[in-house]
């Protein structure tokens, strides 16, 4: 049939959007203490490692990169072979549209596609809200394995069956986001199932990367009361870049959101495998270069520490300086709300063990010297700073942060008399904890 240049490019923008394989981003937070971001100013960004709200979103947000996928060819969403540009089918007067036959794959792909664009009631029950996604999600579903079915043996069809695996793993991505155990149970045979039909195909990525995502996402929801999602979430990342080392963007996304979300919750080891993984199979990326970094600071535990640099007052500060004297150093800012809230805690846990010989050390990520010289005033603190003049050295981009790969603050590292690390951690609730460890009790 013909249609009118008037409603043409809108039509063709609709169907060629609607059928492409949309991905968002996937990043999250600690409550832990405040986090590095991509500007250097900022102190208030979170770990990047997952979203609890995409759970709650409608079915065409799921996790992702953000890159943009492969759409179905022109013939496949009803537009004539060789015209799958909008932007040229807009200067034609007319152009014919060919339509998918009913009962076809591509058929299929179009209902689903309807589905997930049809808008849901408008209510502020939110049973009711979850009942008709969790039904929506279950027909998409069905339908994407009807096309899986029809499909997964022709290879003329790859495109399309590609695009009903991501369906099928959109569906159930969201349908265990919402508690189906028989959805979770299905993402882990799914990307085996795909895995195991063609380990280098498309479908294989993205079934592996839905379930990765659905780690990440319970990694970020319940780290602190189910740390073994956060160690599922740093296997399935190195899993995915082992297995898909060519798919760069999303490999090096996982592995990094991993290592810094089980680094923030301080799982050590898994932490330090991912970076190690990130440094062995992307060393060009920027964030292998990071976590060259943070692979220092996690290794520091058992070695001497090298620190230093200018104070605030003009002079220069250096660990060195305290040779045979346990140290502590605190990572702190005015930006951060842990520190700044407990700070009369923090301070009272220190005074205590100053008595008793500790020297502090403050290693300040401020960008602004009043904010700092008003906090210290006002609260009564008494340690010295390392704090740069230059405006470009200060923040995130601190020598000392950068250097050791700093990214959530506050931060405690305590030093014995030897120069030598003995233990590191963000938790407040933990510092005289390790303080004590400086100041065992003298024998009688």
């Amino acid at each position: 049939m013909k249609m009118e240049r008037q409603g043409l490019a809108a039509a063709l923008l609709a169907l060629t959007l609607s059928v492409s394989l949309g991905i968002s981003g996937c990043g999250g937070g600690s409550e832990s203490g405040e986090t590095a971001s991509s500007n250097a100013g900022s102190q208030s960004a979170s770990v990047p490692s997952g979203s609890s709200a995409a759970a709650e979103s409608s079915p065409a947000a799921t996790p992702g990169t953000g890159t943009p996928e492969t759409a179905l060819p022109a013939a496949s969403i009803g537009m004539a072979p060789g015209t799958d540009d909008p932007d040229d089918l807009a200067d034609n007067e007319s152009v014919e549209i060919v339509r998918p036959r009913e009962g076809t794959p591509e058929w299929t792909i179009l209902e689903i596609t309807k589905l997930r664009l049809q808008p849901f009631p408008e209510t502020d029950d939110v049973n009711e809200l979850r009942k008709e996604r969790r039904e929506r999600n279950e027909q998409i579903a069905k339908l994407a394995h009807e096309v899986i079915a029809l499909t997964h043996q022709d290879p003329g069809k790859e495109q399309v069956f590609n695009v009903a695996v991501h369906r099928l793993m959109e569906a159930t991505w969201q349908l265990a986001m919402q508690g189906d155990s028989e959805a979770v149970t299905e993402l882990y045979d799914y990307a085996a199932s795909f895995y195991g039909r063609s380990p280098k195909s498309r479908a294989a990525a993205d079934s592996h990367w839905f379930l990765a995502s659905f780690a990440n996402e319970n990694a970020v929801r319940h780290g602190d009361t189910e740390p073994r999602w956060l160690s599922e979430f740093a296997r399935q990342a190195r899993l995915f870049a082992e297995r898909f080392p060519e798919d760069q963007q999303r490999a090096i996304k996982l592995l990094n959101d991993a290592a810094q979300t089980c680094d923030a919750y301080g799982i050590r080891d898994e932490a330090v495998q991912c970076y190690a993984a990130l440094r062995q199979k992307y060393p060009e990326s920027a964030p292998a270069q990071q976590a060259v970094a943070a692979l220092r600071r996690l290794e520091l535990p058992g070695k001497t520490l090298d620190l230093g640099g200018p104070t605030m007052d003009g002079g220069f500060l250096s660990i060195a300086d305290f040779n045979a004297t346990p140290v502590l150093v605190v990572f702190w800012s005015t930006q951060a709300k842990p520190f700044v809230e407990r700070s009369a805690e923090i301070l009272s846990i220190v005074s205590k063990f100053e008595k008793q010989g500790l020297q502090v050390i403050g290693v300040n990520l401020d960008t602004d010297e009043s904010a700092v010289d008003a906090f210290k005033e006002k609260s009564g603190m008494g340690w010295q700073n390392i704090f740069h003049a230059a405006p470009s050295r200060r923040g995130w981009n601190h020598p000392v942060a950068t250097y050791y790969g700093v990214t959530t603050i506050p931060q405690f590292w305590t030093v014995d008399v030897k120069g030598q690390v003995v233990s590191m951690t963000g938790e407040i609730t933990q510092l005289e904890a390790e303080l004590e460890r400086l100041f065992p009790p003298q024998k009688e």
